[in-house]
């Protein structure tokens, strides 16, 4: 049975599969050209030692990471409320429709989602070793734990002037700890920085993006927000509305001033704090709205699950692997939407045709790829040429004069097309 386990990877999962089956100085080395610390492609290089590189490898560990932060989203309700809120909270937590989707997801999100989830709670706990350990992890996972950090660094401020100076020194003590820990990061970061700052693949957000990420990170869970019993010990809720709250609206204000950077799959760490909201101070009719919220979640994450909804990539390379012949040519015929590393990862070789011999932009995954990785031109002794390509087969006899369409199969919305040398 196809499910989101066992599905095809798509391009950003197989670029990390195949950067992950590097040596890890390898891993270091490309990522500090990429966009994003390496601590989730070290985590799965070694993943891949003992449980092979296959889908389900990719997605097991990744759900794994998923099962911690609900896990910490349990803790933290039952060290503030009681084992109650804590259940409420996890199950709403791990049957939330947006983190369900990433669950899987063969990237860094989950362990995001994981470390800063485990953050909020030591910091909570006032477990300052604990604290120390998942903050440094979560920054190295992914660079928007800075904003979690910031949340954090707000409630120091209070806690200094207004709280327990005691508190407040201690917090003090590990963010010295963590930014020496993180230290060895801080060059790649700021040349990571400057790659970005010189243009990325994101629009300008305005207020209706603002409103629908939040909408999407909520979804039903929303009706229990509202229906909180909001003026019942706000001073304990206050820290979760600044962990949902202040990173999204950072973001989406840096975006509006400089480098637009807001992006919903970069921020869901901030959802256990709502769910942590919308499962204490429960009103009496709250009982019987959650009832209905995790109803609906379960059934949009069941059609999810077993209706895996990614490209069928891998169908696609067992039927070239069993079509090809020595000597043919495949190639990715769109170089803005290419399949590179998903036809990588299936063990296809097929550079992306770029004729215009113009050097692609870096969030592509440029500092994983190679010289081979790109051809300019068809070359006049093959007889036969593959294409993956989203163009229908006629189409493509106009793109490539001298090659006539023989057959075409779709999988999904990307067809692979066979042409043959007239």
């Amino acid at each position: 049975m196809l499910t989101v386990f066992n599905q095809s990877l798509w391009g950003d999962e197989g670029f990390s599969a195949i950067l992950s089956m590097k040596s890890v100085k390898d891993i270091v080395s490309i990522v500090a050209h990429d966009t994003s610390p390496p601590l989730f492609n070290l985590s799965e290089h070694f993943w891949f030692k003992m449980f092979g590189t296959g889908e389900v490898a990719v997605r097991a560990l990744v759900f794994i990471y998923f099962l911690i932060a609900v896990f910490f989203t349990y803790k933290i309700g039952k060290h503030l409320w009681n084992k109650k809120v804590g259940l409420i909270a996890a199950v709403l937590t791990l049957l939330n429709t947006f983190l369900f989707v990433y669950g899987f997801e063969g990237r860094m999100y989950s362990l995001l989602l994981a470390t800063v989830t485990a953050s909020f709670y030591f910091f909570i706990k006032k477990g300052w070793v604990g604290y120390v350990v998942t903050t440094t992890l979560a920054l190295y996972s992914h660079h928007f734990a800075i904003f979690a950090v910031f949340v954090q660094g707000l409630w120091f401020l209070k806690e200094f002037f207004w709280g327990k100076k005691q508190d407040a020194i201690s917090i003090l003590k590990s963010f010295i700890v963590i930014v020496v820990l993180y230290s060895p990061w801080l060059i790649p970061l700021y040349k990571q920085t400057g790659m970005v700052a010189g243009g990325f693949w994101l629009a300008k957000p305005n207020l209706k993006d603002l409103w629908m990420l939040v909408a999407k990170y909520l979804s039903a869970g929303i009706a229990l927000l509202i229906l909180r019993n909001w003026a019942k010990k706000f001073g304990k809720a206050s820290l979760f509305v600044a962990w949902f709250l202040i990173p999204i609206l950072l973001t989406w204000l840096v975006s509006q001033k400089f480098q637009a950077i807001f992006f919903d799959r970069y921020l869901l760490y901030t959802i256990p704090a709502a769910m942590l909201l919308a499962a204490s101070e429960m009103r009496t009719i709250s009982k019987i709205v959650f009832v209905i919220v995790v109803a609906l979640y379960l059934s949009a994450d069941f059609i999810y699950f077993t209706h895996p909804a990614k490209i069928p990539f891998k169908d696609l390379a067992i039927y070239v692997k069993q079509t090809q012949i020595k000597g043919d040519l495949i190639i990715n015929e769109d170089a803005g939407n290419h399949k590179l590393w998903e036809s990588k990862y299936y063990g296809i070789p097929a550079p992306i045709y770029n004729p215009s011999g113009k050097p692609p932009p870096f969030f592509v995954g440029t500092a994983l790829m190679e010289t081979s990785d790109f051809i300019i031109s068809i070359p006049k002794n093959g007889k036969r040429l593959g294409v993956i390509t989203y163009k229908s087969g006629k189409d493509l006899e106009t793109e490539f004069k001298g090659f006539k369409f023989v057959e075409e199969k779709s999988f999904g919305s990307l067809n692979f097309v066979w042409m043959k040398k007239i």
